[in-house]
């Protein structure tokens, strides 16, 4: 990482090499394997392992459970239920093909793609302003992350450091295929405040939980108040900057990464903070709604709760709602 807290594709051969990443580099061989057999083939596979996955009784499914449940408490078990195997489905295709955007071709890397609301796209793109696209978390998130860059367009994200300098050293050679910057979270605003004033785009995925602190406030996401992110009004402010709702998903029927753009939000920022993050929230759930299992359910969205006095909603000793997400 330079001293600008950005990450580049250089390789550390020194460190990269050393025994504990052995079986680091075994999986991103297996990832580069698997990414040549067909599609059809891997799908089919990728089917049986979440069939496998579905019957384990492990933690994952209490955390995605919860989640469910608390944005669409009118659902019943077995709908709810219904979503895990999916999402589980969706997300193994994804993770399966991974290894596509290292070590393919950028032609057929090209022909992945299949692109909805392009228009609304142009018409941001012909604005000549830097455009910030609002990316919730859905399971193809870095493919098509990918488009944007393949296509031409100068970007700029943000990530967290991991514990594993290869894995690292992986995902952003993957997301840096096509040039633009990769800030370390840490790095702040500024720098993509900066980078929006030298002509980048950003890609900013607005539904994380970062805790109780100034950069966020509690504002409903579905039926629950959530410990929102007041990042993209400002970025919208200080960088001068249009926001273009886009969500990332994988097309099973025709096994192709679908990439969803929708009108940029005009009047944004209002002046009215709480509404502009309401306003961001909504526009994730719209993308949800209807596409539950592209998105990824696992995260802790709902870490911090507005009550600092409740029990956390993942928290193991949490029988309520233990009771609410096994209720039959």
């Amino acid at each position: 990482m330079s001293s600008d807290k950005s990450f580049d594709k250089s390789f550390n051969k020194k460190e990269f090499l050393k025994p504990k990443y052995w079986g680091s580099w075994i999986l991103i061989g297996i990832l580069g394997i698997i990414s040549f057999i067909p599609r059809f083939l891997r799908d089919w596979f990728a089917n049986f392992l979440a069939f496998l996955v579905y019957k384990l009784p492990i933690r994952f499914k209490y955390y995605v459970l919860v989640n469910i449940v608390l944005c669409f408490p009118e659902l019943n078990y077995q709908e709810r239920d219904k979503i895990y195997h999916e999402f589980l489905r969706v997300g193994l295709k994804t993770i399966l093909g991974y290894g596509e955007l290292f070590f393919r071709s950028d032609k057929y890397i090209a022909d992945s793609f299949i692109v909805t609301g392009k228009e609304f796209l142009d018409e941001a793109v012909a604005l000549n302003k830097p455009i910030v696209f609002m990316a919730p978390h859905g399971w193809a998130i870095d493919h098509c992350g990918i488009y944007l860059s393949q296509i031409g367009l100068p970007m700029c994200t943000m990530m967290h450091t991991s514990k594993n300098a290869v894995f690292d050293w992986f995902m952003n050679s993957m997301r840096l295929r096509y040039g633009g910057k990769v800030f370390e979270r840490s790095s702040g605003i500024k720098s993509v405040i900066k980078a929006l004033k030298e002509g980048y785009h950003c890609y900013f995925l607005p539904d994380q939980d970062l805790g109780r602190n100034k950069s966020s406030i509690f504002v409903n996401l579905f039926a629950r108040k959530k410990s929102s992110l007041i990042v993209l009004p400002k970025l919208a402010e200080l960088g001068d900057a249009i926001i273009v709702p886009f969500f990332s998903t994988y097309n099973e029927e025709a096994r192709k990464y679908e990439v969803i753009f929708d009108k940029y939000l005009e009047n944004y920022p209002s002046g009215d903070l709480e509404a502009d993050v309401r306003r961001m929230n909504e526009s994730i759930e719209k993308y949800i709604k209807g596409r539950e299992k592209q998105y990824m359910w696992f995260l802790s969205i709902f870490k911090t709760s507005e009550d600092p006095e409740e029990k956390g909603v993942y928290d193991m000793d949490n029988y309520e709602m233990k009771k609410r997400v096994w209720k039959k």
